[in-house]
């Protein structure tokens, strides 16, 4: 099960530090999700990090960074997706230009599992999932409910929403393709230590990140 880090939307001190020593400890997915940065300042800060850890990293805005760069990936919102003519441009780069990097969208309801798309996602972030106190599913999802998306969808997803290393087991046992990190990791005081408690938890539960 792959473990991604989504970046906290605010800044954070040392932040680009912090994120690469998280490279260095074997993370292989990073979602940079900064709204409020422009092209040049999400420009400077792809450039904070060591430029042999570029392909690992999925960005959620300020797409045509992606090729500059040779990253990873990019991430889509609804608003990218919809079919009013201001997104014209970026749903016909998704079939020229970014066809042959990953693509993610985020689902907000369990139902959406069942969506027809029209284009191919690598995964897809399924959340709010967890509770983050109790380490249970969040309102409006339940057991049966996951296991038959994760079944019989023909898609990969990414829980997020909640997490914790307490929902590292369930969430594999479950059978999700990944596992997303947020604010679990940036609202605490020592970002880089509760993400050593994640490395934890795969390594107890016999996982690869």
């Amino acid at each position: 099960m792959k473990l991604f880090i989504i970046t906290s939307s605010k800044e954070v001190p040392d932040e680009t530090t912090l994120i690469t020593k998280m490279f260095e400890s074997g993370l292989t997915n990073l979602h940079i999700r900064k709204p409020k940065l422009s092209t040049n300042q999400m420009s400077e800060y792809i450039n904070e990090i060591p430029a042999h850890f570029h392909k690992y990293i999925v960005i959620h805005s300020h797409h045509k960074l992606a090729l500059k760069y040779n990253l990873k990936g990019i991430h889509l919102t609804s608003t990218h997706l919809s079919k009013r003519w201001k997104y014209f441009f970026v749903r016909l780069r998704l079939k020229f230009k970014f066809e042959k990097i990953s693509k993610s969208r985020s689902y907000s309801k369990l139902q959406q599992a069942y969506n027809k798309e029209e284009y191919v996602f690598d995964y897809i972030l399924m959340g709010t999932m967890f509770n983050s106190f109790t380490g249970e599913f969040y309102s409006g999802y339940y057991d049966a409910g996951v296991r038959a998306a994760l079944k019989n969808s023909g898609k990969r997803f990414v829980a997020r929403g909640g997490t914790t290393p307490s929902v590292v087991g369930k969430a594999s046992e479950l059978g999700f393709y990944g596992l997303a990190f947020n604010s679990y990791i940036w609202d605490h005081p020592s970002p880089y230590e509760n993400f050593t408690k994640i490395l934890g938890a795969y390594k107890e539960c016999n996982l690869e990140i």
